[in-house]
């Protein structure tokens, strides 16, 4: 599946296929030259010449960039030039290692091209200077990507895991007591199972308006739940607070639930916005769709997020469509209700542990019929 369950549009991580690629492009290779009848001796020297020569290249590459770092050695490795070398050299035992091995087949296995040692060190010298002055050797933006990714480098790394510690792991343990709370005091409005999870509404386009009333009029602020305060950073008595919105179908209320934007979006919005962040829209939307992908990693093994918590993920079409957020809304809301009457009848023709093995489902944005709720329901 390329997918995150949470949109069609979020992509899952990446997996190994340009290893793959690499293994088929190897055995093409070996194959080539057994059909070109090269022996295997002549084969043997050129590669371990070729070898010898990147590590050779790649140590002069290292010492370039240890004449910037150790200007900073200060600043960036606390006065330690070890660091620093560690830094721009690698791993000293491997480094030293691989050297000897280059020097050793050099020197011990036939000159196949019949040029002395000064010469070719001096050509890997001036291919290394001009890739280091012509930057012919970037990275492409993908393997940039798929670094950033791997290292939890990205910006929206940051956000899911702000998000989640400065707020979501705060307030969703004490969600149903002030449900409860505010349940005793209105009638107990929020009774249905949709109505007891906090919906959080991710915008991938990260237009986050501060009035939700502004992004469909059918959607209406009804009260607030019952304040948390925490003691957070020296701030005393930090206040958090829940807003229930009112859903309206055809001019008549059709739901009610807890409901509000991932505020994280506003910070994308607002970077790509400022020429100082260096944040393009491409890079914003990609960011998006990471965060929600992380957070969503977060939820699912956060035991507080359990059944308090919902992702509706969803992607603004273009002017002039039919799109509704309070629909987009309410579809998800029906759909939990469905979920929770079908497992209320199982519980009476299922045993308990087949009950509880089974897996939640969710109903991904922009699908007509109901689908599943899977693991993102939280």
């Amino acid at each position: 599946m390329p997918h995150s369950s949470l949109h069609p549009s979020i992509p899952r991580p990446r997996g190994h296929r340009a290893q793959k690629a690499a293994l088929v492009l190897l055995g093409t290779c070996l194959a080539a030259l057994w059909g070109l009848g090269e022996l295997p001796d002549y084969t043997l020297q050129w590669l371990v010449l070729h070898l010898a020569s990147q590590q050779m290249g790649l140590l002069i590459k290292g010492v370039c960039s240890l004449a910037e770092e150790l200007c900073h050695v200060h600043s960036r490795y606390q006065g330690n030039y070890w660091k620093a070398v560690r830094a721009c050299l690698g791993c000293p035992m491997r480094r030293g290692a691989l050297l000897l091995l280059s020097c050793y087949f050099y020197c011990s296995l036939p000159n196949v091209a019949g040029l002395p040692f000064t010469w070719m060190l001096a050509l890997l010298g001036l291919s290394q200077a001009l890739n280091i002055l012509l930057g012919l050797q970037g990275l492409a933006p993908a393997e940039v990507s798929a670094i950033c990714e791997k290292r939890n480098f990205n910006v929206a790394h940051g956000l899911a895991w702000s998000y989640y510690i400065g707020y979501l792991r705060l307030i969703l343990p004490g969600l149903q007591a002030r449900i409860q709370i505010y349940n005793q005091f209105h009638n107990n409005v929020l009774r249905g199972a949709g109505s007891h999870r906090l919906h959080i509404l991710f915008p991938l386009d990260c237009g986050v308006p501060d009035d939700l009333s502004m992004a469909d009029p059918n959607i209406r602020f009804l009260h607030k739940l019952p304040e948390q305060s925490a003691d957070r950073a020296g701030i005393k008595g930090r206040v958090y607070t829940n807003s229930i919105y009112e859903l309206l179908e055809n001019g008549q209320p059709a739901g009610i639930c807890i409901l509000e934007y991932a505020t994280p979006l506003q910070t994308l919005f607002a970077m790509s916005q400022d020429g100082r962040a260096g944040f393009s829209r491409e890079d914003r939307l990609e960011q998006a769709k990471l965060f929600c992908r992380t957070l969503e990693d977060i939820l699912a093994a956060a035991p507080e997020s359990q059944n308090n918590c919902h992702l509706i993920v969803y992607q603004e079409p273009a002017e002039g469509s039919s799109f509704s957020l309070s629909q987009e809304i309410l579809q998800h809301l029906r759909q939990e209700e469905r979920e929770v009457t079908m497992g209320t009848v199982g519980t009476s023709v299922m045993p308990v542990s087949s009950t509880l093995s089974q897996e939640p489902e969710l109903l991904i944005s922009g699908m007509e019929q109901p689908l599943p709720l899977r693991s993102d329901v939280f």
